[in-house]
């Protein structure tokens, strides 16, 4: 009965639950062997229940088993359906929660990164910024360096060229002063030479010019001896005018004879207390300067000394020591101190002293050596008594001796050439010298100390070299020099209009080029200035014509 219905028996299992595997068949050669024996239980079982009478019912159940199965298998699967939905639900939610947080890690990530970044950005920015400063203050110290080298090299060369062109100077004032020695020996030679070949020539016309006077004096003198004896004659023939005459005669000489003395010895009174002595040039004694004569009790109004003189730093801060010793000497009770300025002609030496001299609040009186040569034998005896004037002044006095190398010379020994006047005047000098003095303070300037005699440099306290001034100091003369003689007005009222590149610029280029110029020079360079625009007829000063006269003294610094 319904053997399509039936169904197989199970595979056999074993004590363990598991499925027997087939066994492999002796021959060993297949593994999917076929087992009939199943089938052959399973149809015999069949048999047994269609040949039993309950047959319908065991269809029956057996359908109603295999409906249950299904159902049961129904519901497995929907349970595994339902399972799978809420798994897959489970699932969606942790996969939207995780893309949620896989996104807001991507968005952190991505912040952090770009933070990151930046912040890299920005310390590279930093390092590039700080790279590039060292290297621009590198770059700077380098360039201070060579520059500093530079600078350093240059003035060593400028200090190299001025020590050059002083030995030069130097070399020149020796090697004129050589020359003018020659020259005064060949002229002198020459003139005696020449007084040599004419001395007989000049013999005979003495002898005549002598019996030519001896003659008129003879003729003059019987002429008057016939006179006086026609007077006498005239006189003794009448008794009171005799009288008359001898007693006029004897006043007259009286009187002559008193007024002689009288005005010698007011002379000499009015020599001692007011004259001047011939050797002073200048002086403040007996003027009408009152604020000379007020500045030393004043002590506010006092000029400063280095307004219109530029000097080098050095020269000019020892000089401000001793000229302010000088001033204050009178009050503080100190003897004054005798100076020597010396240095190459045009330096500024003339004009310090007579500055100084000025404006010490002192009497001052300036002379010069020069003028000791045409006194002669009176020389020496002026000497004394210049320095004996000077002992009177109650303020103290100031002599300043311009050329003073000109009678205070070495050459006192015996086979010197120098005469007997030049040595008693250089007696004269060291004798009034020779000890500290609260009365007269001496200042010599010369061009060449080295000519002076032994004792003379023993007399000075200090003395000061004026050097050939450096470009800083060429630099501020022109600027002072041309604002005096060019920008400045003349007295009478005429201007002269610069050209706006005439600056300051113009200057130092000029100052650069006249390496070795004097401030002499360069004042007479300031002077070429005015004299070209009025020697030209106008009344202005332009590029052109400034350069062509810094081109001429430039060419003739000397003319």
């Amino acid at each position: 009965m319904f053997p399509s219905l039936q169904r197989p028996a199970p595979p056999a299992q074993s004590s363990e639950g598991q499925t027997q595997a087939p066994k492999e068949s002796k021959e060993g050669s297949e593994v999917g062997y076929f087992d009939p024996s199943g089938l052959e239980r399973g149809a015999a079982a069949l048999r047994e229940i269609d040949q039993s009478g309950r047959s319908e019912w065991a269809f029956q159940l057996a359908s109603m088993q295999e409906k249950t199965a299904q159902l049961a298998g129904h519901v497995e699967i929907e349970k595994q359906r339902a399972q799978l939905a809420q798994l897959e639900a489970q699932m969606g939610s942790v996969e939207a929660e995780e893309s949620r947080k896989t996104l807001s890690h991507m968005s952190e990530e991505e912040r952090n990164s770009a933070q990151h970044k930046a912040q890299i950005e920005s310390a590279l920015q930093a390092r590039k910024l700080e790279l590039d400063k060292e290297a621009l203050e590198y770059k700077l110290n380098r360039e201070n360096e060579l520059f500093t080298q530079h600078e350093s090299i240059r003035l060593a060369n400028e200090h190299q060229l001025e020590e050059a062109a002083r030995e030069t100077m130097r070399r020149k004032a020796a090697f004129d002063r050589e020359c003018a020695v020659s020259a005064a020996h060949a002229d002198a030679e020459g003139r005696a030479q020449q007084e040599r070949e004419n001395i007989e020539i000049r013999l005979r016309e003495l002898r005549a010019q002598h019996a030519e006077e001896r003659s008129t004096r003879l003729l003059a003198i019987e002429e008057v001896f016939s006179s006086l004896s026609s007077g006498a004659r005239a006189l003794y023939e009448d008794q009171s005018k005799m009288v008359a005459t001898v007693a006029g005669f004897t006043m007259l000489s009286l009187g002559i004879y008193g007024a002689r003395n009288a005005t010698r010895v007011a002379a000499s009174v009015l020599e001692r207390r007011l004259g001047r002595p011939p050797l002073v040039r200048e002086t403040s004694r007996w003027t009408w300067r009152p604020q000379l004569q007020q500045w030393p009790w004043l002590g506010k109004n006092r000029p400063n000394l280095f307004d219109n003189i530029v000097l080098e730093e050095t020269l000019s801060e020892r000089l401000q020591w001793t000229t302010n010793a000088l001033m204050s000497a009178q009050e503080n009770g100190t003897p004054f101190r005798h100076l020597l300025l010396h240095g190459a002609p045009g330096t500024g030496k003339t004009l310090f002293a007579r500055t100084l001299a000025r404006q010490s609040g002192l009497d001052y009186a300036i002379m010069s050596g020069g003028d000791m040569g045409p006194l002669g034998r009176e020389g020496p005896n002026e000497l004394h008594k210049l320095f004996k004037w000077a002992a009177t002044s109650r303020k103290g006095l100031v002599l300043f001796v311009d050329e003073a190398d000109a009678f205070l010379r070495s050459g006192r020994g015996a086979k010197s050439s120098m005469s007997e006047d030049a040595r008693n005047a250089l007696s004269v000098f060291l004798h009034h010298t020779g000890t500290e003095s609260a009365r007269v303070a001496v200042i010599l300037a010369t061009n060449v100390p080295a000519v002076l005699d032994r004792a003379v440099l023993d007399r000075i306290d200090e003395a000061f070299e004026f050097p050939i001034p450096a470009y800083n100091q060429r630099y501020l003369m022109l600027q002072m020099f041309v604002d005096r003689y060019v920008r400045k007005p003349t007295k009478r009222g005429l201007g002269i209009d610069v050209d706006p590149a005439i600056n300051d610029d113009y200057l130092a280029e000029i100052a650069k080029r006249t390496d070795g110029f004097s401030g002499r020079q360069l004042a007479k360079l300031a002077l070429a200035f005015q004299n070209a625009v009025f020697g030209s007829g106008t009344t202005r000063l332009t590029m052109n014509l400034a350069e062509t006269v810094v081109s001429w003294r430039l060419s003739h610094p000397n003319s």
